[in-house]
């Protein structure tokens, strides 16, 4: 299948990617979505299961719709052999009887702090989030608290950004409708935006929560920059400028696990 806006799904498609270190360019992105190939994409397996398995899961629910149903089904499609896909797609933790389900998110540089979501997680948890997005005027903003409900509650051993993001879209409406919801395209608002999720996770009370959610909308780009993006041509890139200067890096990359 060849979807009808692939410049714009292309946009979507890296925002997706994000959590998990897609490095896949734009340009290859679209190449990928236009001949439905992957080929063109950066040759790692852990791009190429993203790629593929983002397109999957915003497949699945758009059969479904948005419901508990609809989530799980996304998490269900990223199957794809990569380290960065959960071991158990579409299975709900239950820490008490696996391991691999017992999850804890480091929220501080040192290691010193962290967020341990549910031990176990059941459908009704996912309910709540959905029958709230659903009693709600089901605008921008009540999509994206659907994002950071979904990510927060760490409902599946992984993938859990990445599900709450198609959950997020699909909710609004913008599978269909092509409107997507993208993360913020400037890197220092995308450094910003997840600082801001850690404070909504270790947010313990309605209040905490709620002052890091508005911190979150105001680095995400407006409706007007948000299209303005969905819609820019996406061309070869250009060589690389930096190549001939002596880099100084003010942020220090660390060592990771995959993303939960």
């Amino acid at each position: 299948m060849k979807y009808l806006n692939n410049t714009a799904r292309t946009h979507l498609i890296i925002s997706i990617g994000s959590f998990n270190n897609y490095q896949s360019t734009e340009y290859q992105t679209k190449r990928a979505l236009d001949s439905m190939s992957t080929k063109s994409l950066r040759q790692n397996p852990d791009d190429i299961a993203i790629f593929n398995d983002s397109l999957k899961g915003i497949d699945a629910i758009k059969k479904v719709g948005f419901s508990v149903g609809g989530i799980i089904a996304i998490n269900t499609s990223f199957d794809s052999p990569s380290d960065e896909q959960p071991k158990l797609p579409g299975h709900l933790r239950n820490g008490n009887y696996n391991m691999d389900d017992r999850t804890a998110i480091l929220v501080s540089d040192n290691n010193s702090d962290a967020y341990f979501p549910p031990n176990i997680v059941t459908k009704s948890d996912l309910k709540i989030i959905v029958d709230k997005f659903n009693s709600s005027s089901k605008s921008e903003r009540d999509a994206w608290r659907v994002f950071a409900e979904v990510a927060k509650l760490q409902p599946f051993q992984d993938g859990n950004k990445r599900t709450a993001l198609i959950a997020a879209n699909s909710a609004f409406g913008a599978l269909s409708s092509g409107d997507y919801l993208i993360l913020p395209t400037n890197d220092l608002d995308r450094a910003e935006f997840t600082l801001m999720l850690m404070r909504f996770y270790s947010a313990q009370d309605n209040k905490t929560e709620d002052v890091a959610f508005e911190r979150m909308l105001n680095v995400l780009p407006n409706e007007s920059d948000r299209l303005q993006e969905l819609s820019r041509p996406i061309t070869k890139e250009n060589p690389n400028k930096l190549a001939t200067r002596k880099i100084k890096y003010e942020f220090r990359e660390k060592k990771e696990g995959p993303d939960i």
